[in-house]
């Protein structure tokens, strides 16, 4: 029995409703710095530690990202949605007013004030219909205070942990996104 493909509106509003966290993936490229936002990630393997990111082919950083040996990822915070924002938009200079370091060993720009950041090399890429399924080997990892950015409904919003007088293992799992405003 074949059934009617869903359409894109609907695959994207269902997609919508589950919340992720906001990462801005960046790399060098032979013009300078290359990122773009990603909500598209996770983790992969514990051994080796792997992470995957998906970039769409039409993205202006898909070839850079795709093609250099290192890229980095940086978890925003709930406090820097502008920039989640500015990395998403195309013609702007997505560097402009956002702090970077360059930290050994890959070199490749981090966002200053993200929540944790990953410097990977590049382990395997995969076509994925209009999308390039990129796996990096996580060759450092560094994490520091705050609570991340999410993203929700097509807007960015932040996690507010429970406080009812639940027992602790419901208190770790349950949680509710409170709607954020642009910072």
């Amino acid at each position: 029995m074949t059934h009617p493909p869903v359409s894109s509106e609907s695959f994207k509003g269902t997609l919508a409703q589950f919340a992720s966290g906001v990462t801005i993936v960046t790399t060098r490229g032979p013009c300078g710095y290359v990122g773009f936002t990603a909500t598209g990630f996770t983790s992969v393997s514990l051994s080796p530690p792997l992470v995957l990111v998906c970039i769409a082919r039409t993205a202006s950083a898909h070839d850079t990202v795709v093609g250099n040996v290192h890229f980095g990822v940086s978890v925003l915070d709930e406090h820097r949605p502008w920039i989640a924002t500015q990395f998403a938009r195309s013609d702007v200079d997505r560097f402009a007013d956002v702090p970077v370091s360059l930290p050994e060993p890959t070199g490749v720009p981090l966002i200053e004030g993200a929540i944790a950041h990953l410097q990977c090399r590049r382990h395997a890429r995969h076509d994925a219909g209009d999308h390039t399924i990129l796996v990096g080997e996580v060759l450092a990892a560094s994490v520091a205070s705050g609570k991340p950015l999410l993203h929700f409904a097509r807007r960015f919003g932040h996690f507010v942990p429970e406080t009812s007088g639940r027992s602790a293992p419901a208190q770790a799992v349950s949680h509710t996104l409170a709607r954020g405003e642009r910072a």
